[in-house]
């Protein structure tokens, strides 16, 4: 073990995982505007310090989201859109201590699974994700949008539909590609495009402050909660073991994929965890295995996209991007010379994953669970303004452009009239998150072998999500003939 428990890097840690929760819980101040703004700040510090001072800040930043998304509604940020979807029923039952509690729990054991795949695999990880090419990433992503069938709310062609105006969204701006201006309609407020970032946060945010508009008579978004129950019984405990196990394996090998990481594992694992229960039904009105399932994923995400940028030295996402930077400020190069060279600040960032995500349960359940709750407690003519203003805060932190700001507002609206009109937002933010990279992987993937789309069934790893593609697509609809085949007989 490094020092880490007995130097200032022990309380730089406790710091940055506070700090991220935080960061993680505003709407819009998502982890890695924290990691990236404390950057600058681990210049004076040593290497250990200043690696355990933002590991913190990661997992504190993509726990920190839960807490908005059970309590408001209102995601903190993009990696626990489906936290709330079970959670934020759950709070309007008056059993928000349940559902926070489930959902720390959680955390804690994906980043701890995370951690553990780390340690472990971090040689084999990184070959399997060195091998994927445009094809394996396309059907990846083909597997990624299998959800909108599950999660269209019963309604497919609402789904459908929902789809489609988010990819339509994705288009606007430049393509990818030639980087020529597309969809803009001369308007130069399009030409940068819509972030999905900003979207989300008119999607989920926005569109709830104007929902809860039409009920301003009524004084809190949510009961009045007693914070009872918080622990998960020994028997939610048991029940969720396959949950904990098939999330936190699917979360670490999507966090393995550049560019797509947690905002993409809560969406799919919450949808394979629908897939497999024996009551789908029950999920969005308060199963807690919903919860369990986006917020084992997005923490196991960590771990995982920590393994290409140690072993690799190629980034995950734009977390372990800024992390990356804040080693090679301190003339340390990771990849396959790391170990050799700087076995101690590999050892530093596997012990401050580790003692990082238990920094943030006991933080969580000794103070967090218990002052977020009451801060967040306010009358709506006062907690409204209070996100409003938050939300196009961070809106503009992302890129420093008030294009972004006016991009939320605009979907904004668009998730009002899907509220209004009983859409479903779930395969809008698919196609948000999903559809800039699936075009430009399908796009390099047709240049690359002559327009021919075979190697999606000829190449290994791709043909394997191929087939989890065909088999995530078929399931639903054969437990719907099954049930009408039983309701008929």
């Amino acid at each position: 073990m490094i020092e880490i428990s007995t130097s200032s890097a022990m309380l730089w840690l406790i710091f940055g995982v506070v700090l991220g929760i935080i960061f993680g819980m505003i709407p819009g101040l998502t982890a890695t505007l924290a990691v990236i703004l404390l950057v600058p700040f681990t210049y004076s510090m040593d290497t250990m310090t200043g690696m355990a001072t933002l590991i913190g800040v990661y997992v504190g930043g993509v726990s920190g989201g839960l807490i908005t998304a059970i309590l408001i509604n209102m995601p903190g940020t993009p990696s626990s859109v489906a936290t709330s979807w079970d959670g934020f029923p759950l709070a309007k039952q008056g059993k928000a201590g349940k559902a926070l509690g489930v959902a720390v729990t959680s955390s804690f054991i994906g980043t701890v699974l995370g951690w553990l795949a780390l340690v472990t695999m971090a040689p084999l990880l990184s070959k399997v994700a060195l091998v994927f090419g445009p094809m394996e990433y396309t059907a990846a992503i083909l597997f990624g949008f299998s959800a909108v069938v599950t999660l269209s709310g019963g309604d497919v062609l609402k789904g459908l539909i929902s789809t489609l105006i988010g990819l339509t969204l994705m288009l606007v701006g430049f393509d990818p590609l030639s980087g020529m201006q597309r969809a803009t309609f001369g308007n130069s407020l399009l030409d940068g495009g819509i972030s999905y970032i900003p979207a989300l946060i008119g999607l989920f945010v926005l569109s709830e402050i104007l929902t809860q508009l039409e009920t301003i008579e009524e004084k809190y978004v949510v009961p009045k909660q007693e914070l009872t129950n918080l622990f998960m019984t020994k028997q939610e405990l048991k029940e969720s073991i396959p949950n904990f196990i098939r999330c936190g394996a699917m979360g670490v090998g999507i966090g393995l994929l550049p560019g797509i990481g947690a905002s993409f594992s809560n969406i799919v694992c919450y949808d394979q965890a629908k897939k497999a229960s024996k009551d789908p039904d029950s999920f969005g009105k308060g199963n807690i295995q919903g919860i369990v399932a986006s917020e084992t994923a997005n923490n196991a995400t960590i771990g995982g996209a920590l393994v290409p940028m140690i072993a690799l030295g190629i980034p995950g996402d734009a977390v372990t991007a800024a992390l990356l930077g804040g080693l090679m400020i301190k003339g340390i190069t990771p990849g396959p010379l790391l170990i050799r060279d700087n076995p101690e600040v590999l050892y530093s960032i596997f012990n401050s994953l580790l003692i990082s995500s238990f920094v943030m349960l006991v933080f969580m359940y000794a103070i967090g669970l218990r002052v977020f709750p009451k801060l967040l407690r306010l009358p709506k003519h006062v907690l409204l303004p209070a996100v409003l203003i938050m939300s196009f805060a961070g809106a503009y932190n992302i890129a420093f452009s008030v294009r972004d700001v006016w991009a939320a507002a605009f979907v904004g609206f668009i998730g009002y009239t899907f509220n209004k009109f009983k859409f479903p937002k779930t395969p809008c933010v698919i196609a948000l998150v999903l559809g800039k990279s699936l075009e430009t992987n399908l796009r390099n993937g047709l240049q690359y072998f002559d327009g021919s789309l075979l190697p999606l069934i000829t190449r290994p790893y791709a043909l394997v999500f191929v087939l989890l593609t065909l088999i995530s697509i078929s399931t639903p609809i054969i437990k719907y003939l099954k049930n009408k085949k039983a309701a008929q007989a």
